[in-house]
């Protein structure tokens, strides 16, 4: 199976938390934006419209777009 940018994006967030020691707040919330970025990557459109049909799921979309963007360039 092939990964996109996406989702090596998302195993390597996750990877880079889960080796460090933070506070567990701050690993649950970075891995929860790494598991989205993972789902995003394999199944795109389902996971729009799931995140899109949440409370506050557009400004979701839109921060993982940021980030999408901002580190796509880098991998």
């Amino acid at each position: 199976m092939t990964l996109n940018k996406r989702t090596k994006l998302g195993v390597t967030v996750a990877v880079a938390v889960l080796a460090g020691s933070h506070p567990v707040w701050l690993v649950m919330l970075v891995l929860v934006v790494a598991w989205l970025l993972i789902v995003w990557g394999q199944a795109p459109e389902r996971t729009e419209s799931y995140v899109g049909g949440l409370p506050g799921g557009k400004l979701l979309l839109k921060a993982l777009a940021r980030i999408d963007r901002f580190f796509g360039h880098r991998i």
